[in-house]
C-alpha cells in the first residue's frame, strides 16, 4: 500500500527547511560580526571608539530580534 504525500506539503517542509537553515546562518554571521566590532572596539582610539559603540547596539538589537524569531 503506498501514502500519497502533496506535493505542496513536500514544497512546504523543503521551504521552511531552507528558511530554518538561512535564519541560522544570518544569526552566526551576526555574530561574527559582533565579536568583531567588541574587537575594533577595545582596539580602536579613542576617536574611533563612538562608532564601535554604535555598531555593536546596532548588531546587538539584530541579533536580538534574530533569535527572538526563531
Amino acid at each position: 500500500m503506498a501514502v500519497v504525500v502533496p506535493f505542496q506539503e513536500v514544497v512546504q517542509a523543503r521551504r521552511r527547511a531552507h528558511e530554518r537553515e538561512c535564519h541560522e546562518r544570518c544569526i552566526d554571521l551576526i555574530e561574527a560580526n559582533l565579536r568583531l566590532a567588541l574587537d575594533g572596539f577595545d582596539a580602536a582610539p579613542a576617536h574611533e571608539r563612538p562608532l564601535y559603540a554604535r555598531r555593536i547596539r546596532h548588531l546587538s538589537t539584530l541579533l536580538e530580534y534574530a533569535v527572538q524569531t526563531s
